[in-house]
């Protein structure tokens, strides 16, 4: 008697084909999932520390010089608004008598209509449009950027009946853009720093 070889038939032959080819698509379904949150891991803590990085240099200005109270209202940094003392600009003086200023390219109604929206900063002793340099990193958009003073008037003038020591609220809005459009995560930071000095030397 011969022996019969043993071989695969189609049938068996195309099963072991499916249950490949599912399994192959299974791992790669998790491997598209890993890499879409490891993106969005990444992307917040860029966001984190890119926000803290500015953060940081406007609560440094303000604790290294004063609020320049002078150039609100009919000076170069529009108005200080209301109670609560909302200004579109933050407007500083160090103490090389240089002016520093903070603004952002958001529309009048405080929003982000383009692309991309940044912070610039100004410091020299004229602050001319060519002197502002941004300050955001290239995967961030800014949301929102306000500035609360208070005193919402000098109170180290002459005459003057405000005795609260000049304080600013920074608050802060970032989104990040390394996230797909719909997906994109959001940071709000707000911090109040008190002005270091109480008069010019």
């Amino acid at each position: 008697m011969s022996e019969r070889k043993q071989s695969f038939t189609l049938i068996e032959l195309m099963v072991s084909m499916g249950i490949l080819v599912i399994a192959i698509m299974s791992l790669i379904g998790v491997y598209i999932n890993v890499i879409g949150t490891r993106g969005r891991t990444t992307g917040q803590l860029n966001m984190q520390e890119d926000g803290q990085y500015m953060m940081s240099l406007i609560v440094k200005d303000i604790r290294a010089g004063i609020v320049d109270y002078a150039s609100y209202g009919g000076g170069d940094c529009g108005t200080i608004a209301g109670d609560d003392g909302l200004a579109d600009m933050l407007c500083l003086l160090d103490f090389d008598t240089d002016k520093i200023r903070y603004r952002t390219t958001l529309s009048a109604s405080g929003t982000c209509d383009a692309a991309r929206c940044v912070i610039e900063r100004c410091e020299t002793s004229a602050c001319e449009e060519d002197d502002y340099q941004t300050i955001t990193m290239t995967n961030l958009s800014v949301e929102r950027l306000d500035f609360y003073i208070n005193p919402v008037s000098d109170p180290f003038t002459v005459g003057s009946d405000v005795y609260v020591h000049p304080r600013v609220t920074v608050v802060l809005r970032l989104k990040s853009l390394i996230e797909k459009s719909g997906e994109e995560r959001e940071l709000v930071l707000q911090q109040t720093v008190p002005q270091r000095y109480t008069y010019r030397k």
